[in-house]
């Protein structure tokens, strides 16, 4: 791993440790511990199915995306599910410096499936999820709102969804930049996936399926949250979650830290302490999350510590395909 990737990762793993640290500082660790007791087998059982049928919906989803593109050669659907297992295995543990998405491409790619498309594939996969949750915290802003009343929040919330917009406006017209840089290669690979996004886009049939799944696969997370809640004995309701959760997934999505740790936990504490929380019971919460959702990672690492080729090859140096 080159010195750069290291230096990255450490730095990670600073900014995970020294948030964890202390936020576990700050909280009444007597209170942490009474309420993590509090949660019983049939809590955690349920957050597991829970996480396990997000990853068959965003395996779902992603095959949608690689028929979308004409890719997906030699995959099935099971093996599609495989790949994401896998995928979010890499993404929520330290034992390699491949991130899912790395381990999603070189996968396809080594299908025998073109590299252009198989990028495509993945990126829009990543801009359907983050599209829905926009929707998500659009929609929660109302009643966040009413809780804080602050115009610099609002200003936030309203400068986060407009700039989504203007770089989804920008993506959608990649592809009329000026003639003179067309003939490069970022350029071309930019103007194929615009015209992938118009694909997607443009056709309800295409679009509907793939932001239901991507609504489905982050009111999944919320339902996690909310079961949580209901074990740990935290008086809130599913609307609360709803509205709340939605920024903290958003938290959870910036690579500034190890698989979200530490900031989904300071997202956390902030988003249900409006509504009364304690930072203890917050902590907690946001620790079996992230707990939750490593255990049921972990036989995605058996399947690819048992598959065939456990070599992640080099990627194809390629032009990107149409």
């Amino acid at each position: 791993m080159p010195m750069k990737t290291w230096g990255l990762l450490a730095l990670k793993i600073a900014i995970s440790g020294a948030l964890i640290w202390y936020f576990i500082g700050k909280s009444d660790l007597g209170a942490v511990m009474e309420s993590l007791r509090q949660v019983d087998a049939a809590t955690v059982v349920a957050v597991l199915a829970l996480f396990l049928a997000q990853m068959v919906l965003v395996a779902w989803r992603w095959s949608a995306l690689l028929r979308l593109v004409g890719v997906g050669k030699g995959f099935s659907f099971h093996e599609i599910v495989r790949t994401v297992w896998s995928a979010t295995f890499f993404n929520t543990t330290l034992v390699s410096s491949v991130g899912g998405d790395a381990f999603r491409l070189w996968t396809i790619v080594r299908a025998g499936n073109p590299l252009g498309k198989s990028v495509n594939s993945i990126f829009l996969d990543r801009l359907t999820a983050l599209m829905a949750l926009m929707i998500l915290i659009a929609i929660s802003l109302p009643y966040v709102m009413e809780l804080i009343a602050d115009e610099a929040a609002f200003l936030s919330y309203a400068l986060l969804i407009a700039a989504f917009l203007a770089g989804f406006a920008a993506l959608f017209h990649a592809d009329r930049l000026p003639r003179r840089i067309q003939h490069w290669r970022l350029v071309r690979g930019l103007a194929n996936l615009a015209a992938d996004t118009r694909r997607l886009s443009l056709h309800m049939d295409n679009l509907l399926p793939v932001a239901a799944l991507s609504l489905l696969v982050h009111i999944l997370n919320i339902f996690v949250v909310y079961v949580l809640a209901r074990g740990l004995e935290i008086g809130i309701s599913f609307l609360d979650c709803f509205f709340l959760v939605p920024p903290v997934i958003l938290a959870m999505t910036l690579p500034i830290s190890i698989a979200g740790w530490g900031v989904r936990e300071g997202a956390m504490i902030v988003a249900l302490g409006l509504i009364g929380v304690s930072q203890e019971s917050a902590l907690v919460l946001s620790i079996l999350f992230g707990l939750g959702i490593t255990l049921a990672a972990l036989p995605g690492g058996v399947i690819w510590l048992f598959s065939r080729n456990r070599t992640v090859p080099a990627m194809p140096d390629g032009e990107a395909e149409s």
